[in-house]
């Protein structure tokens, strides 16, 4: 019993002395007094009621005493006070700029209470004496308190003007009562009088701060998503904005990509051209000019390289890729480039498969083997490309050599662009290899890490997801290496129709195929006319680009057309500056099934003279494929 009776107390305690937490909330503001006085308004159709109620029926109680004129004037008064309340809540919630005003409309407030208060306390002072005995007293009074309760919800929203209200209206009454009337049991009245004011002062107090803690809430929920609308508007503007960004990156990457590997490929075939029909007196120049237009394409390459790393337009296409026939491919890709060099490429994997792009992974490792090529200080370097199992079905591909190493201060520094570290500083190279290697394993996903020992070697880790193989793959021994045969220039004695919108690159192609012995027919694209000159001159193999303007036929649509045409499988070979994926989503979407035909081969401009002459070869024997479209 006593627990209960304390929290019964605490309780008490919480609800008349603590303060309500929102109405403590800082300073009040114009908008939030506005905001307060506008909530009263809507309370303010229960106080009319009650003052036209409670004045009907005085009116009518007391209308027998035959005090008739008093009556019609008070009641005249009330409705000349209940006229100034309509005109009040009509000129307030009209007024636009009241928030501004609000000092003037507080001063209204203050005139309106004293207003009603003095219209009640009036009734109350004079009624009780119309009439004899205590009937008249209670219903006079009853009247009187009956519209202070209805009406203080509306004074409640401004302290001050409840306060007036309550004084002008019930003190009046109470002394006229206690005075004239209660000779006995006047402590009684007295109470009861005071117990009525400060139960409507008190309640006002409290519907005030509930009123005010809802305002100040509403106010910062309001600021609050309005914030939100601001960062969220932000977000969409940075998103937008970062959209157009990338949009003009992959605009600058197409158009610097064909820009750039155009002029390129004619001086490359140019060069070549001239360097066989060049006298001895020349030849040591054309040499050199040959090898500034390699560094110039290659130095070239590792830019648009790096661009179209960083402008994220590289399409990963991931899958399970066995590692010991993946490493296969590899060593056949990376052990001529360092046999060139006199040393040993060496593969030890493992019997697992690795999620991620074979492609773009490719790409990495052979950069990591050219860049432990090019910086190797020993007359015979090995690279070892190996592959060790980790925990969490994780698996490590790593790449050493046995190289100067790397000084820990550089090894932050090695993949920035350009930067090429002391130990290499008299190789060949731009310094973007390691940036290249860096952007694509963040593309994938890949850990990358690096360790070195002066003067012993580097190592660099590719951390890849993985999972083991369910039987071993058979492998050929990783120590031996293939034998790569350079490859030559052959005679090409075939009809070829060339598909080249740049006149400079179409012209240099052109004398380069007929050196070998070709017959050529050339177009800026496959047109009407040029189908027409193709059913005569039959040819044999399409060398063409990929993208010729807009309106122009593509080049995979220019294969499929002439072979529809000719109504036998043209081979083709794809010479342009345009990505590789972008021409394989072209093909997939007219030939969504693979088993119909073999992409054509693709070479990059700018591309070698025995490369292209190798490539136009091995089309050429494909002529006979049994692919025939109709």
């Amino acid at each position: 019993m006593g627990s209960r009776l304390s929290t019964f107390r605490v309780a008490l305690k919480r609800i008349f002395s603590e303060p309500l937490p929102a109405a403590a909330l800082g300073r009040r503001t114009s908008r939030v007094v506005a905001q307060q006085l506008e909530r009263g308004m809507r309370m303010l159709s229960i106080a009319l009621i009650s003052q036209g109620v409670g004045a009907a029926l005085i009116i009518a109680f007391l209308w027998g005493t035959g005090a008739h004129a008093l009556l019609v004037a008070w009641g005249v008064i009330v409705v000349l006070s209940l006229v100034f309340s309509v005109e009040y809540y009509h000129l307030f919630l009209s007024d636009k700029d009241r928030v501004a005003r609000i000092r003037g409309w507080l001063r209204v407030a203050i005139a309106h209470s004293m207003v009603t208060g003095a219209v009640w306390g009036s009734a109350g002072v004079f009624f009780p004496f119309l009439g004899s005995g205590v009937g008249f007293v209670s219903a006079s009074v009853s009247a009187v308190i009956t519209v202070i309760l209805g009406s203080w919800p509306f004074y409640a929203m401004w302290l001050p003007a409840l306060s007036i209200f309550l004084l002008l209206s019930l003190l009046p009454t109470a002394a006229s009562v206690l005075l004239n009337y209660l000779d006995s049991y006047q402590w009684i009245a007295v109470l009861f009088f005071v117990a009525v004011f400060f139960v409507a002062l008190f309640s006002g107090r409290r519907l005030h701060d509930v009123t005010l803690s809802s305002i100040l809430t509403e106010n910062e929920n309001r600021r609050l998503l309005q914030s939100l609308a601001r960062e969220r508007n932000a977000a969409e503007a940075g998103r937008r904005e970062l959209e157009e960004t990338s949009r003009r990156r992959q605009q600058f990457f197409r158009a610097a990509n064909h820009d750039l590997r155009q002029p390129l490929q004619a001086m490359a075939i140019y060069l070549q051209v001239l360097k066989r029909k060049a006298n001895p007196e020349i030849t040591p120049a054309v040499t050199q000019i040959e090898a500034c237009a390699k560094t110039i394409s290659s130095l070239v390459e590792q830019i648009l390289e790096v661009s179209r790393v960083r402008a994220d337009t590289l399409t990963v296409r991931r899958e399970l890729v066995p590692v010991p026939e993946y490493f296969e491919s590899l060593r056949k890709q990376c052990a001529p480039m360092v046999e060139e060099r006199g040393g040993t490429f060496v593969i030890r994997p493992l019997d697992y498969q690795i999620d991620t792009d074979p492609a773009l992974l490719a790409r990495v490792i052979r950069n990591l083997v050219a860049n432990a090529c090019k910086y190797s200080d020993k007359a015979h370097p090995i690279v070892i490309l190996a592959a060790r199992r980790r925990a969490k079905g994780l698996v490590q591909v790593c790449v050493y050599d046995n190289g100067p190493g790397i000084p820990r201060e550089e090894r932050e520094k090695i993949f920035a662009p350009f930067f090429r570290g002391t130990t290499g500083r008299d190789a060949s190279g731009f310094g973007l290899g390691l940036t290249i290697v860096k952007g694509l394993c963040e593309r994938l996903g890949i850990g990358l890490s690096v360790g070195s020992l002066p003067g012993k070697g580097t190592v660099f880790r590719l951390q890849l997801g993985a999972q083991a193989l369910s039987e071993p793959v058979a492998l050929s021994r990783g120590g031996e290496a293939a034998v790569s045969t350079p490859l030559k220039v052959r005679p090409l004695s075939a009809r070829i129709l060339y598909l080249e919108d740049n006149a400079t690159v179409a012209q240099s192609v052109r004398v380069l195929l007929e050196s070998w012995g070709a017959k050529i027919r050339s177009a800026p694209f496959l047109s009407d006319k040029v189908v027409e000159e193709m059913k005569a001159f039959r040819p044999q193999v399409l060398l063409t680009d990929f993208a010729f303007g807009e309106g122009a036929p593509d080049g995979v649509d220019a294969i499929l057309r002439l072979s529809h045409e000719l109504r036998t499988v043209i081979p083709a070979v794809f010479l342009t500056a345009a990505p590789e994926d972008a021409i394989e989503r072209a093909w997939q979407k007219r030939l969504p099934t693979r088993a119909l035909a073999e992409m054509p081969e693709i070479l990059r401009k700018p591309v070698g003279e025995a490369d292209l002459n190798s490539a136009l070869l091995r089309a050429l024997d494909s002529g006979k494929a049994d692919l025939l479209l109709r």
